[in-house]
């Protein structure tokens, strides 16, 4: 049987973390003939490899599990790529999901978003109920972030006057995430379950996003090729969140840094060059009158001192990104 369903999980020094997504997976596995997983360990530098490698062995997951150990650490597009080249390599499959090393994959999740999939072929992304160690919803689900309403959001136009800006925040927090299916913009990256002649033919995610951003232009992708970005809640994952970036393995300035850069990268590749220098100069604007009436308040003039060091950066930088 050819592989219906890849799974591609990308590993950057949470092993432990890897091994109990794995181990959520093999039932699923078992359960759904063709699936078969890749783990990516994208260049951690320290005994990841090896702990993945020895919990594939003593489990006796080889059979449907592959490990690739890179030198290199390609952010999180990148790490996903290499995993897709395998999947490639190995004659491909029906559809391809991107999944989170920080989650936990609930009984029937697999079988139920594929079928939900193959039911609706215009379908050409889809996500699930993902919720927090506690039983709650995470919000997966969020509007683009077009050059509108960011402007609108940088000034904090949708919270200091809902009635009238309420609708340029992204978060759309005006529906429920545990009962409601629809279709939507964008779609986190924890759980991505991508049609596989969708990547294809459209490539995986884009490597000019290191670390944020990289799951809102492939949603934007999605929509201009003709598909639709769908979220069904019948299916779950429980998502332990933020682990490849926690201060133990990404520093705060650092993960900052990846933030402002993915910001105006989303406005570069999905809008345009203009909407990207709009933004840019909009941040810039409201950083440094922000930071004019926070003079000597202590943590909020450090904070926002920051910001706009990081901001220079990103104008200094530009050329860097500009491919």
């Amino acid at each position: 049987m050819g592989t219906r369903l890849a799974i591609i999980i990308v590993n950057y020094r949470t092993p432990g973390l890897t091994v109990d997504c794995l181990r959520s997976l093999a039932p699923e596995v078992a359960a759904n003939p063709g699936t078969r997983v890749v783990v990516v360990e994208n260049g951690s530098g320290d005994d990841s490899g090896a702990k993945i490698k020895d919990a594939i062995d003593g489990n006796r997951w080889s059979a449907w599990c592959t490990l690739i150990v890179t030198e290199k650490n390609w952010g999180f597009a990148g790490g996903n790529n290499r995993g897709q080249e395998r999947v490639m390599q190995e004659g491909g499959a029906d559809y391809v999901l991107l999944l989170n090393s920080d989650t936990l994959v609930q009984p029937g999740c697999l079988k139920q978003t594929v079928e939900l999939m193959e039911a609706d072929r215009g379908i050409g992304l889809l996500s699930c109920r993902l919720l927090n160690k506690d039983g709650s919803a995470q919000n997966v689900c969020r509007k683009f972030p077009s050059p509108l309403r960011c402007v609108i959001g940088a000034f904090s136009l949708p919270w200091k006057m809902p009635r009238l800006f309420g609708w340029a925040d992204c978060e759309d927090l005006t529906w429920d995430r545990n009962t409601v299916a629809r279709d939507v913009d964008w779609l986190g990256g924890a759980f991505m379950l991508i049609r596989g002649e969708w990547l294809a033919k459209h490539k995986g995610l884009d490597e000019r996003f290191f670390f944020y951003g990289e799951d809102i232009e492939i949603c934007h992708r999605v929509w201009r090729t003709g598909y639709r970005c769908h979220y069904d809640p019948t299916s779950t994952v429980v998502h332990l969140g933020g682990s490849s970036s926690d201060p133990t393995r990404m520093a705060a300035g650092t993960r900052s840094v990846h933030s402002w850069r993915g910001r105006y990268l989303v406005q570069r590749f999905c809008y345009g060059r203009t909407a990207d220098w709009l933004l840019r100069w909009v941040d810039l604007i409201n950083v440094r009158l922000r930071l004019m009436f926070n003079r000597g308040k202590g943590p909020k003039e450090q904070e926002l001192s920051e910001a706009l060091g990081m901001l220079r950066d990103n104008w200094s930088k530009w050329n860097e990104r500009r491919a």
